[in-house]
Order: C-alpha cells, then structure tokens, then sequence
C-alpha cells in the first residue's frame, strides 16, 4: 500500500483515477461545447437570417441564468455535487438533440433557438458551481494547481479542437446538425461522472445550515471582505461586461458581415487561439512558481487584455486581416489560460470547505452577471454606432479597467499561494 501512494505522488493526479475520470469526460464536452459556441451563430445569422439585435439577444438569453449562480450555490453547499455534474450533462444533451431534430422536419424557429440557450445556460450554471466546489474535495487542496491546470489545459483543448472542427464540418453541411457532436459529448460526460468511486460526504443536516438567504449572504460577504478576493470579481466583473458581454457578442457578426470571412477562417482563427490557450494552462503552475500567484495574475492580465485591441484595428488585406485576429486569439487565449489557473487555484485554496460552492457562486454571479445586459446593448449600439466602433470602445474600457484595480490591490503583492484556508 505504501508503494501504491508513493507511485501516486511521484506521478501526481495520472495516478488518481477518479480525477482521470472527470477529466475525461470534461475533456469530451468541451470541445463539443466549443463547436457549438461556433454553430449557434451561424444558425442563427445564416439559417434563420438573425438581426445584429436578434443575435444579442440570443446571446443574451444564453447568459442571463448568470444571475442564478447565487442560488447554485447556496443550493451545491446544501447536497452531494456529483449527481448534479451527472443529470446536467444529460439535461443539456436532452436539450441540444432537438435542434438537429428540428432543422431535418424543417421545423426550427428562432424562438426555440432562444429557449434552448437559456435552458442549457440554467444547466451549465448548475455544473459549474457544483463541478469547481467539487474539485478540492475530490483532489485534496494539495492538487489544486496541477488540477486546475489539466482542467484548464482541457478547456484549452476544446477551444484548439472545436472551432476548426466546427468550422469545417459547418462547410461541409449544415451548422445544425453540427450540434449533435455536442449532445454525444455530454452523453460521454455524464457517464464518465457515473463512474467515479470516491465516496463524496454528506453535506450538514437541514439543522445546521442557515436559510437559503443568509447562506447566500455569507458567501458575499466573505468574498467582498476577503482583500485579495475582492479586487479580483470586480476586474474580472468590468472584463465580463465590455469584452464577454459586448465585444464577444458581435465578434462573430463583425467577422462575417465587415470582414466577410467565411466559416472555415472562423474557425482557423479560432483554433489558434486554442493553441495559445494549451501553452497557457500547460505554462501556468510553472509560472506561478516562478513569480508568485499576484504578479502574475496583473501581467497576465495587462499582456492578454492588451492584445482585445488587434481585433479593432484589423483592416487591409486579407492576411493582413487574418494575421491580426489570430495574433489577437493567441495572446489573448494563453494569458486567459494563465490567469484562470492562477484565480482559480488561489480561490480554492483560501476558501473553507462549506464556503466553496457560495464563494464560486458569488465570483460567477458578479463576474458574468453583467454578460447579459453587454449582450443585449451590444446589438442595438452596433446598429447605431457600427460594429468595429462598439467593439473598439468596449475593449479600450475592457483593458484598462481590471488592469488598474489589480495593480491597486493587495493582489500584485502575493508571491505564494496560502498554505490553509483563510478563515
């Protein structure tokens, strides 16, 4: 038995098989995921011949459950998280079938478009908050940066594989049949999550626990208290409302329509922004052992968020054009990486057990709760201002913001990660 723990730790989480698992199955679904992330815009702008307006609100109604991460996770820190990451992956695969369905008996609606991104927002909610609280208990906070990097190195994958693949299967047919290859994604996930062995406990009884609101109280008000946390939602909640919210909702309009770039360079540049973004999760442990967890979160965000304004600025020929927005897809894509590791790491660690899920919930709902409204803004500017014009305002304000409320916090100052949680 003592070889068998020695062989796990000299071979870090290869040797945990339950972590193997889930990663497996998160592997799996977040390519598909990703080539859903380019179908769904090509449905809606090219099938169902969407307005600018429309397609924020799509985009829109696919974030707004954005504001139900508070919930999650009161609810998360009140039951067992696996059997959530289970039913949600076969609730979103349930709910992505029917657009193929729909598309072959000529049947498909915008509306039904708008339902089913809202219904699988609700769902990815629901696993995310249960999926990131889960972690720690499943690796032990010891693993939590080699964890975070293979999840993150994951996404990364996902994001190098899925728009390339998107793109050329878009080309070759229909974008909406393209969407079964996320359904038989979330399937594989699913039953990946059904097999992991560790026994997860019990969360307190009924008895112990705070009602639904106080619970959600005090996971704000640690988080807004807590000094190294604090800066960190609020950057990240100004970069989620001008880049996520509104440039991200007309990247795909402004690359089709003023740029007139076909499906295949979508993807192309796109898929290298998820080579960027391997590089990134695969660099991140390295680098935050070198330089410490809080300078490198300030750098990583003053290169990565520097880098948004390429997309702007790119004109003239046609590789010229391409050239930049790949560049722009890179850098932007490995220090998104290099940062999320390093946020996330340094948020599991210093966050008590019972605290974990209202703590991710409070971040996430912060953060991405302003998505929505970008969203939806983001049409009717573009309608009124033009597309390069909103896109360039918003990430001059996307990049300066978070930089200056990092370099001003306690955050550029932490060299190590904290050993316990901070109570």
């Amino acid at each position: 038995m003592a070889s068998g723990v020695t062989e796990r730790r000299r071979g870090g989480l290869w040797g945990h098989h339950d972590f193997l698992r889930l990663w497996a199955g998160q592997s799996a679904s977040l390519v598909g995921g990703e080539v859903t992330v380019v179908a769904m815009p090509f449905i809606a702008i090219e099938l169902l011949d969407a307005s600018a307006a429309q397609v924020g609100i799509m985009v829109a109604l696919g974030r707004l459950p954005s504001i139900l991460y508070l919930f999650a996770g009161a609810w998360t820190d009140r039951t067992r998280r696996r059997p959530i990451l289970i039913w949600t992956d076969f609730g979103r695969a349930a709910m992505l079938v029917t657009i193929p369905v729909l598309f072959l008996f000529d049947a498909l609606a915008l509306g039904w478009l708008f339902v089913t991104v809202f219904v699988v927002g609700v769902l990815r909610v629901l696993f995310e908050t249960a999926y990131r609280s889960y972690l720690p208990s499943l690796i032990g906070r010891e693993n939590l940066a080699e964890g975070n990097s293979k999840l993150q190195l994951s996404e990364s994958v996902g994001r190098s594989a899925g728009p390339g693949l998107a793109g050329l299967l878009i080309a070759a047919g229909s974008a909406a049949l393209v969407i079964i290859i996320d359904v038989v994604t979330y399937l594989f996930s699913a039953v990946a999550c059904l097999f992991i062995r560790k026994r997860e406990e019990a969360p307190p009884a009924d008895e112990e626990r705070p009602n639904v609101l106080a619970s959600i109280w005090e996971g704000m008000r640690w988080v807004f208290t807590q000094p190294l946390l604090r800066p960190i939602v609020l950057s990240t909640g100004f970069y989620t409302f001008f880049v996520t919210g509104v440039m991200e909702t007309l990247y795909f309009l402004f690359l089709i329509r003023e740029l007139h770039l076909s499906a295949g360079w979508v993807g192309a540049i796109l898929a290298v922004g998820g080579i960027g973004a391997i590089i990134g999760a695969w660099l991140s442990p390295r680098f935050m052992r070198h330089w410490g967890p809080g300078p490198l979160l300030l750098w990583s965000t003053i290169i990565g968020n520097g880098a948004l304004l390429l997309v702007p600025l790119a004109g003239g020929p046609i590789w010229a054009v391409i050239a930049m927005l790949a560049a722009s897809q890179l850098v932007v894509d490995l220090f998104v990486q290099v940062y999320m590791v390093n946020q996330l790491t340094l948020q599991q660690s210093i966050t008590p057990d019972h605290l974990q899920g209202r703590v991710i919930a409070t971040m996430w709902s912060v953060a991405l709760g302003l998505a929505p409204v970008g969203a939806v803004v983001s049409g009717f500017l573009a309608e009124t201002f033009g597309i390069r014009e909103v896109i360039l305002a918003s990430s001059l304000i996307g990049v300066l913001a978070p930089v200056l409320l990092l370099s001003m916090s306690p955050v550029r100052r932490l060299n190590k990660m904290p050993d316990a949680p901070v109570s």
